[in-house]
């Protein structure tokens, strides 16, 4: 399985920070998701060393993008 793309909801689902790409798609439209300090809406492309800020409840993660990873991470 290939993802083959850097789409914001595909990369979140694929590194496991959603449960479902439906979950992640929704954070992005609720901002929840923000690329470099912007909200973003869920079709957004990512880059190379871009922080993503996801907000889940209290706790806020922030994670670098590097690359998108050929299948869902373990």
């Amino acid at each position: 399985m290939s993802l083959g793309t850097n789409r914001i909801d595909k990369w979140l689902w694929c590194v496991r920070l959603f449960k479902t790409r439906a979950l992640a798609t929704a954070a992005c439209r609720a901002e929840s998701v923000l690329v470099n300090e912007q909200p973003i809406k869920p079709a957004r492309e990512l880059h190379a060393d871009e922080i993503v800020s996801v907000r889940q409840g209290i706790i806020t993660r922030r994670v670098r993008f590097i690359a998108s990873p050929p299948s869902r991470i373990g």
